[in-house]
């Protein structure tokens, strides 16, 4: 794992840009499931207007991710040796990023019966 994470070869590199996209999709699915519920409401000052439009959601989530990641891979392969190591630690630090936030949604979604006992919610 740890030659994973400081590898920063194109092969590995797009393997990462894949992990950040999957991250991504479960990030805005576990959050729609959330919001659902009505016990959670979104933080993120970016997303608050956009997630109430499951479509507008999707968009800006998946499609929007998707073409950045798509040209921002381009571009990697087109890179040098420091432009490699400089994205691959911009990579592995926003894949940790999502990384926690799916873990905390994960949780989360665990809670619900929790909370729905606690406040009598049905």
């Amino acid at each position: 794992m740890r030659a994973f994470i400081h590898c920063y070869e194109v092969n590995i590199i797009k393997s990462k840009l894949i992990v950040l996209y999957i991250l991504n999709i479960l990030d805005i699915s576990f959050t729609l499931l959330l919001l659902r519920t009505g016990l959670y409401k979104e933080i993120n000052i970016f997303m608050i207007q956009v997630v109430h439009s499951t479509k507008g959601s999707f968009l800006l989530k998946i499609v929007v991710p998707a073409i950045i990641l798509f040209y921002l891979y381009i571009r990697i392969k087109r890179a040098s040796k420091t432009q490699l190591k400089i994205s691959n630690t911009i990579i592995n630090i926003t894949v940790f990023f999502y990384l926690v936030i799916n873990i905390l949604h994960i949780l989360w979604v665990l809670l619900i019966p929790v909370t729905q006992l606690v406040f009598k919610i049905s």
